[in-house]
């Protein structure tokens, strides 16, 4: 089909309105239209008023792509022409659609940058009138993200990023005297705020330039400073004080125009030479705090009507006391402290306490977590020098953790719908890893603190459980005050309460300190035992209750305290035996694996009938499961848990797998209980190591059953601890190599994308095995070449894992055995580079090019043409390859670069 106006109208037609089959053909076609030369002629007709707004943006974006990708099509004598052409086009469009209007301004500013000589005032002089204003906004506004977004070679970067440098200031100062008819006193109109909120973007799309590290680099200052940007920042925020006065609340145009503003000071505070104007950075902080503290005053209530707003200049205080935080600190630690960053942090601390529950009243305090990680971090950096916290300091991050506290505070579970639930629970980890910003620079006053928030009752009991567990990771090796009393509490609370958040928040505090309870020392030491004592009891008393937080703090006590666990392993392991447990996979699981931790510390007669308990218990249930896996009552994966629990007692361990091991061999016959089987497997190995050798025949057999079964990740990452660990020692370990590297590539040869984990964990296994046994290659035999064509093949595989496998193993095959790499490598060298050039996304070029150097490095050891060099330029003769943009030169530069 010709790409006549009619075709191409019945196209867009059809890609908008017709059926996905259809679209996609539409689709096609249209992307095709838009490659070939008569596109620069048919643009212009479609562009017709006549014309629909779909094909108008057709032609708009085709316009656009011509000038991004063809624009050496243009012949240097037309370029006038052509910009005449988007200018009328651009005046004829002014009035819309807005949304071909913008891709045409887009197209304008693709051309200013393809010119890469041009003086930006003449060439948008047609646009400088009033009526053309607004439109003039627009393609200012793009021009610094197309130069951004645009590919183009580094003298043409270069020559651009002059003509925008200079530019620069006379762009601001427009937006600057536009702005200050923020300073008139009447009710604003819609029109005004509409310019209000372009010139913003505007200024902002500039700011953002003008501040890039690229530039202050090469031209040692930068565009835009802070010192002279000040004027146009505080017009910006005059913008957002005038329209909070005007309108309440501030919404629609208006609070598109505040956040817009409230952007473009981000983007001034933004800059990377920012340390050089400490002075005019906290003129800008003292500023915004200026406009803040009104605002907060009057809204910063539960489900404030200017909620939005309030978000807006949190974002925009946290962005710029991050980007100034050394001069705020500085402020604060001269004596007097300077009144406006004082006024800044509480204004910060004001917005982190936000009012009411989290997501439900308020969503803004969330934004301010990261800022306090950037605040303690400078402080501590002074006290490296001085050795001295300043006391504002300490009130400040006692107020801080206070806060956190109380924001930690969950609001009724009826309350909360399963998405805020959700909110909920990671809003409070976020608070789990700021609290540990406190402890930087209040130390053990942390947990008197939290000592203080229990005493206060009600639902801060919880809060402060929850924060105190967040501190579990810096607890010192001894009793810092108010700990033992806070874990006392908390073993109140699992015994009594029967509030169950409080119960589940309880028992993971004391699982969280469970190491901590194993290391103390000295006269320390008996209090630790005393309270892991006690922490066992009643996590085991709440299983009832609570049984996935009981069962964890079990595992974990259990684990750590394993001495103190002993006496009660029959209890355990009796809870492990429930029918209530066995419900629950996940509960059985952990609590297998505490059974297991107080096994291995008990003694032996003690732990022996225990242990064969559990082994007959595990026994039926695994023979249970092979004759009905659609059951999924997890046996396997509990057996693996008691097995890696048991790993302090190998022999303990090779009692249970003994006992287990007949009732495997179903296991490896069904493809549902493959990956069950491989769990149990990978745990007796890596328990047992050399003890497991009595058995490895029969573990072989299973695997080597297994593995042909169902090749999986998992059976080939047991394989490959195998083969590793016993392969000097057992003539079987070649076999098994052998079957699960063949049936692997059976499987990923015939849909390498969609198997593309079992395609990874097959290279990830060849690359370390080649790496450490390079002898085991041999066991492939006749192989080993459908091998290497299968990576060769799966160079090319958009999933970024499994290509990079790929690649790491195919170069290690370069080093180790190049011969049989050899009849590979040429087309390996011409896909490559194809990848290099774009046939794979660009996250992956790293891997290819180590790949491309370890075959330089290989030593052939064949015909003189047997080498990097000569496969490359006989790949990068082909017209048209990689890519038709791919030019001789761009080729050679390539070559000598790889080579050298």
């Amino acid at each position: 089909m010709e790409f006549t106006v009619p075709n191409l109208e019945y196209a867009v037609s059809v890609f908008y309105n017709s059926e996905q089959n259809e679209r996609i053909q539409a689709h096609q076609w249209l992307t095709a239209a838009q490659r070939c030369p008569e596109a620069w002629i048919f643009v212009w007709e479609l562009l017709q008023s006549n014309k629909g707004t779909e094909v108008q943006f057709f032609a708009a974006t085709t316009l656009h792509t011509k000038l991004l990708r063809f624009w050496h099509e243009v012949p240097p004598e037309n370029h006038e022409e052509l910009k005449d052409k988007i200018l009328q086009a651009i005046l004829a469009f002014a009035q819309g659609p807005k949304i071909v209007l913008n891709r045409l301004c887009i197209s304008l500013a693709a051309y200013i940058m393809r010119q890469g000589t041009v003086d930006l005032a003449t060439i948008l002089r047609p646009l400088s009138s009033e009526e053309n204003f607004s439109i003039l906004l627009e393609v200012l506004t793009v021009i610094p993200e197309e130069f951004n977004s645009m590919t183009m070679g580094t003298a043409l970067r270069t020559s651009n990023r002059a003509i925008l440098q200079r530019a620069c200031p006379a762009v601001l100062d427009d937006m600057l005297r536009h702005l200050q008819s923020v300073y008139k006193k009447e009710m604003p109109s819609e029109e005004l705020i509409e310019s209000w909120y372009k010139a913003s973007t505007c200024a902002a799309s500039w700011l953002a330039f003008g501040c890039q590290e690229d530039s202050v680099r090469e031209e040692g200052t930068c565009t835009a400073t802070l010192n002279d940007c000040l004027p146009l920042c505080h017009a910006l925020l005059q913008v957002v004080h005038v329209l909070y006065i005007f309108q309440e609340p501030v919404s629609d145009t208006a609070l598109e125009a505040c956040e817009a503003a409230l952007g473009a000071v981000r983007a001034a505070g933004a800059s990377p030479d920012a340390p050089r104007y400490p002075n005019a950075a906290l003129q800008l902080l003292t500023a915004l705090t200026i406009l803040a503290q009104p605002l907060i005053a009057r809204d910063n209530v539960p489900n404030s009507q200017n909620e939005e707003l309030l978000a807006a200049i949190v974002t925009c205080a946290v962005a710029l006391g991050e980007c100034h935080t050394r001069a705020l600190v500085n402020a604060v630690e001269q004596s007097p402290p300077q009144e406006g960053a004082k006024q800044f942090l509480e204004m910060l601390l004001t917005c982190q306490g936000a009012p009411g529950h989290y997501p439900l009243h308020e969503t803004r305090s969330q934004l301010v977590f990261g800022f306090w990680y950037t605040l303690q971090d400078e402080v501590l950096n002074i006290l490296d020098s001085t050795k001295h916290v300043n006391e504002v300091w300490r009130v400040v991050f006692t107020r801080l953790l206070n806060s956190l506290i109380e924001k930690s505070e969950a609001p009724p579970d009826d309350a909360l719908s399963r998405d805020d639930a959700e909110l909920l629970r990671c809003y409070r980890q976020d608070i789990a890893d700021t609290v540990m910003y406190c402890y930087g620079i209040l130390g053990e006053e942390c947990w008197g603190i939290c000592s203080a928030a229990w005493d206060a009752g009600g639902a801060r009991r919880e809060a402060a459980l929850h924060v105190t567990a967040a501190f579990a990771d810096v607890a010192p090796p001894r009793q810092p005050p108010h700990l033992a009393d806070v874990l006392r509490h908390a073993v109140h609370a699992v015994n009594t309460t029967l509030d169950t958040r409080l119960l589940s928040t309880a028992l993971d505090c004391l699982g969280a300190y469970a190491f901590w309870l194993s290391t103390l020392e000295g006269s320390d030491k008996e209090v630790g035992a005393c309270l892991a004592r006690e922490a066992l009891q009643a996590a085991g008393s709440a299983l009832s209750r609570a049984p996935q937080s009981a069962a964890l703090a079990l595992k974990k006590l259990s684990t750590e305290c394993g001495a103190l666990a002993a006496p009660l392993a029959r209890d355990i392991a009796i809870a492990a035996q429930s029918e209530v447990v066995r419900a629950d996979a996940w509960v059985r699981r952990q609590l297998l694996a505490a059974a297991g931790a107080a096994l291995a510390a008990a003694t032996e007669d003690v732990a022996h009938p225990l242990l064969q308990q559990l082994s007959l218990s595990l026994f039926k249930d695994l023979q249970k499961e092979a004759e009905n896996p659609s059951a999924g009552c997890g046996a396997a994966e509990a057996a693996g848990a008691l097995l890696g629990a048991l790993s302090p007692r190998p022999d303990y361990a090779a009692q249970l797998f003994q006992r287990l091991l007949p009732a495997l061999p179903p296991y490896a016959e069904n493809v549902d209980l493959v990956q069950p089987l491989f769990i149990i497997l990978k745990q007796a190995i890596s328990v047992l190591m050399d003890e497991c050798l009595p058995w490895l025949e029969d573990v072989s057999q299973l695997m080597l059953v297994a593995i042909n079964v169902h090749p999986c990740p998992s059976g080939v990452d047991v394989i490959q601890l195998t083969v590793l660990m016993f392969g000097s020692q057992s003539a079987c370990c070649e076999r098994l190599f052998r079957t699960c590297i063949v049936a692997c590539a059976r499987t990923c040869a015939q849909d390498s994308s969609s198997n593309s984990d079992l395609t990874e964990a097959m290279f990830e296994a060849l690359h370390s095995i080649t790496k450490k046994k390079p002898q085991y290659l041999c066991a492939l035999g006749d192989t080993l070449p459908q091998v290497v064509e299968l990576g060769c093949n799966c160079v090319r595989l958009w999933e970024a894992n499994a290509s990079r496998a790929a690649c790491g193993w195919l170069a290690a095959l370069a080093d180790a055995h190049p011969q049989s790499l050899l009849p590979h490598a040429p087309r390996l060298t011409a896909s490559a580079v194809q990848c290099i050039g774009g046939l794979t996304p660009r996250n992956q070029v790293s891997p290819l090019v180590e790949l491309l150097l370890a075959l330089n490095r290989a030593q052939w050891g064949g015909a003189p043409d047997d080498h990097l060099g000569h496969w490359l330029r006989a790949a990068l003769a082909e017209p048209n390859f990689p890519t038709p943009h791919a030019t001789q030169q761009h080729k050679q530069r390539f070559l000598a670069a790889v080579l050298k």
